[in-house]
């Protein structure tokens, strides 16, 4: 319910300005301070320009005008007072709930998205996430990448914008020729099959072979310098031995080059079209990308196109030619192609053609954004990438700007996540996979479960517990800013008590547990969980009898659904409605523990199973958006 908007019209038709519009009026309404029995205020300093006066004069004179006119004319504003500059408005919670509760019954995801859809227009918007290389299985940066990107994405759903979902893999250069090359020298033709691997962890075993070896030539390189320094100091009066040492060192770092030598060609045949080079690297490609599109199921992940970096990496020449025939572009002396910068936080100059000839990641990238515009005419593309391409996607947008692209482009740049051990290192072998994260939550989860229940079935249990891991997962990294760092803690994610997805799960089958016990004494409910089947859509229209403090406050936040639903949508912000559904579910458990329910007189217990059951559906639609599923027993 949007009742800033509503506040806003009945206060531009009280006062009777037109200098004063309902848009300005509905930007100054703000949620009133905790500690003030109101639920929205007015700093009236914002409203000087208009009155010439101070904002505690102000105020008082607001004051004595609205408080003449509520009261007979406009019933959904309770009480209105002041206190300084600040104008307190009280909303009547027996017409806020009547309206709040009739529209969630009526229909839930109009009345989710019924702030914004007002006052903006659809928008056509592509997210590209997570776009990983194909050396290596996706891992816990990976996830809180496709989390961001894909809660990004239903979220904009909720609100009607046409959402088109985009992957880039990273299937080419030189990182992907080091996985070739350890499979060539140590892969002895087998396969994940043969191995009973997962298939993109088959070709990360092999990335990380690569990284032992490199590191073992670089150890045998060090040491044999070390030893001979060692020798030269001890053996100086000895003739000519500066040149035989000299020569043993050359002899030694040789063993190292020659490894990145062999990299290094095994690239250059690869762009040269060797058909043993790209037989080898289809078939690796091909085994990153199937384990991939398993990993992307558990999360319920769907692209509506996949673009691969070896397909446009040499495009984007014709856009530099473009640039440079309008005079964006500079091509120097060598044959290289550059821009230059005059702007803060931008670098002087960036190649955009090297003197060669070849292209860069800049190139490809030019070429990609205006590929995607072609193929789903966007008005916004969202980049959701970590903050360590900050700079990289700054001027990428900035080139875009100046190349006249009128789409909006953003960097939804986040943190990195880490563990508890610290950070992630994929060439050490030390990074913690997607996969086997996922499986150790559910054994964890499954650990818990069967403590509280010893008679369900296997299969039960590990559903159940597959729910609570993803759910844990899924909340614990939604629940923060996007921008912030932070430390992932795996059992913590887990309990079924404090911020966390558990928790949020356990209120939602606690409201379920009500009404199954509510069926079983025949008494009326609006909703059966044994079935999932919405019963009955009461149409109550006196909600006078909810006085009780948590009952007031759980009609306050499922009003205020529709406002988290805008925020997080318009400030790309998934963690505003993680921390909304939480503050919901707490709320719900202190008027569990307050308000009887099932044993309360007829009237009353009717009204409250209403509320029990709005809550449910706004819980219900939340995580929804989270993509966590929900369970009616726990």
């Amino acid at each position: 319910m949007d009742y800033k908007n509503r506040l806003a019209e009945i206060f531009s038709e009280i006062l009777d300005n037109s200098a004063i519009s309902v848009q300005y009026l509905s930007r100054i309404l703000k949620n009133a301070n905790k500690n003030v029995e109101a639920d929205f205020a007015i700093n009236c300093f914002a409203l000087k320009k208009f009155f010439n006066q101070n904002g505690p004069d102000i105020a008082k004179e607001l004051h004595k005008i609205f408080s003449s006119k509520i009261q007979n004319e406009f019933p959904l504003i309770q009480d209105i007072s002041f206190d300084g500059p600040y104008l307190n408005i009280k909303i009547n919670k027996e017409i806020m709930a009547k309206e709040v509760v009739n529209e969630i019954f009526e229909n839930i995801d109009i009345f989710a998205s019924s702030n914004h859809i007002i006052i903006n227009k659809p928008e056509r918007i592509v997210i590209e996430y997570p776009a990983p290389n194909t050396n290596k299985p996706l891992h816990l940066g990976h996830i809180r990448n496709m989390l961001l990107g894909q809660t990004l994405s239903k979220i904009n759903q909720a609100v009607n914008n046409k959402i088109f979902q985009v992957n880039l893999l990273n299937d080419r250069g030189i990182h992907i020729c080091k996985s070739m090359w350890a499979y060539e020298k140590f892969g002895n033709e087998k396969t994940p099959q043969s191995e009973k691997i997962k298939s993109d962890h088959f070709v990360g075993n092999f990335y990380v072979k690569y990284a032992q070896e490199e590191a073992r030539l670089k150890s045998y390189v060090q040491d044999k310098i070390d030893l001979l320094e060692k020798e030269k100091q001890k053996k100086t009066e000895e003739k000519n031995l500066d040149k035989i040492k000299d020569l043993e060192k050359k002899i030694a770092r040789s063993k190292y080059s020659s490894l990145q030598k062999e990299v290094n060609q095994m690239l250059i045949d690869w762009e040269n079209g060797d058909t043993k080079v790209r037989t080898l690297w289809r078939k690796m490609n091909d085994w990153a990308e199937n384990g991939f599109n398993q990993t992307f199921k558990i999360f319920k992940i769907m692209h509506d196109k996949t673009y691969y970096e070896s397909e446009i990496y040499n495009l984007g020449k014709k856009i530099v030619e473009k640039g440079l025939k309008i005079g964006i572009f500079e091509k120097l002396e060598d044959g290289a192609v550059v821009i230059n910068f005059n702007k803060k936080g931008l670098p002087k100059q960036k190649v955009l053609i090297r003197k060669d000839g070849t292209s860069l990641y800049i190139t490809q990238d030019l070429h990609l954004a205006y590929q995607k515009m072609k193929d789903f005419n966007y008005d916004k593309s969202i980049y959701v990438i970590g903050n360590e391409q900050n700079m990289q996607l700054r001027v990428l947008f900035e080139i875009l700007k100046k190349l006249g692209m009128k789409a909006e482009n953003v960097h939804y740049s986040y943190g990195m996540i880490n563990l508890t051990s610290g950070k992630m290192k994929s060439r050490e072998g030390t990074v913690v996979d997607a996969d086997d994260l996922v499986e150790k939550l559910i054994d964890l989860a499954l650990l818990e479960i069967k403590k509280r229940y010893t008679n369900l079935p296997e299969e039960e249990l590990k559903r159940r517990a597959s729910i609570i891991a993803l759910a844990s997962l899924r909340f614990f990294i939604i629940k923060y800013d996007y921008s912030r760092e932070f430390v992932f803690d795996p059992e913590k994610s887990l309990e079924f008590e404090g911020e966390t997805g558990p928790y949020i799960l356990y209120s939602y089958a606690r409201i379920c547990s009500i009404f199954k016990k509510a069926i079983e004494i025949n008494i009326p409910v609006p909703y059966d969980p044994n079935k999932d089947k919405i019963l009955d859509n009461w149409n109550i229209n006196d909600f006078s009898l909810l006085k009780n403090e948590h009952e007031l406050k759980l009609i306050e936040l499922l009003a205020f659904y529709p406002n988290i639903i805008s925020d997080s949508v318009k400030q790309m912000k998934p963690h505003l409605l993680a921390r909304y559904l939480y503050d919901l579910a707490q709320e719900f458990t202190g008027f569990y523990h307050s308000c009887p329910i099932l044993k309360e007189k007829p009237n009353l217990r009717k009204l409250r199973l209403v509320l029990c059951e709005s809550i449910r559906r706004v819980l219900r639609h939340g995580l929804n958006l989270l993509t966590i599923d929900v369970l009616t027993e726990m």
